[in-house]
């Protein structure tokens, strides 16, 4: 196996590319990690409430997390899912929220899809 070292990735023509610098896909209901990308572990905390944890952490807390959460098809109410300016990032965790999207309560959703981003 092959490793590639770079400092900057861009295309072609020059332009830059951002690639995720860590992913999961979390199951709150189950509590588990279907799979990831730079991510050590999560943690349950409450209902809608959970910390996600880097294996490496990143250069700075500044990062940008792009989140989609899925709903159980049994149910009518769509998810979303947010960080909460309550509990700031840091380099190595990020703590996420996913909420009942009609009401805003928090509530477990089946799948999380992450990616963060520097």
């Amino acid at each position: 196996m092959s490793t590639l070292k770079v400092d900057t990735l861009q295309t072609t023509s020059g332009a830059g590319l951002y690639p995720a610098r860590a992913w999961v896909n979390y199951d709150q209901v189950g509590v588990a990690v279907t799979n990831s990308g730079n991510v050590s572990s999560v943690t349950d905390n409450a209902t809608g409430k959970y910390t996600v944890t880097f294996a490496n952490a990143f250069s700075a807390a500044t990062y940008c997390g792009g989140q989609l959460g899925f709903r159980r098809v049994a149910e009518t109410q769509p998810r979303y899912i947010y960080d909460d300016g309550d509990d700031a990032p840091t380099t190595t965790v990020s703590v996420m929220y996913s909420a009942n999207g009609s009401t805003g309560n928090l509530a477990d959703v089946d799948v999380n899809r992450i990616s963060w981003t520097l």
